[in-house]
């Protein structure tokens, strides 16, 4: 799973992005701007993939 944060102060501009990444087929969420720690930059952030969005992320490679 890879996440994607831009800083934008334009609801337009965001609400673009994610009808861009929606017709790509990908999840898409807006959530309040956060500055990245330490902490956030070596483990990650956000929630961890559940077993399905992992193994349909892996199986995606297998079609390639």
């Amino acid at each position: 799973m890879t996440t994607v944060i831009i800083k934008s102060d334009s609801d337009k501009k965001t609400l673009l992005l994610i009808q861009l990444a929606e017709r790509l087929g990908l999840p898409a969420e807006a959530q309040p701007f956060r500055e990245l720690t330490v902490e956030d930059m070596i483990h990650g952030m956000g929630r961890k993939a559940t077993d399905e969005e992992l193994i349909a992320y892996l199986e995606k490679g297998k079609d390639a």
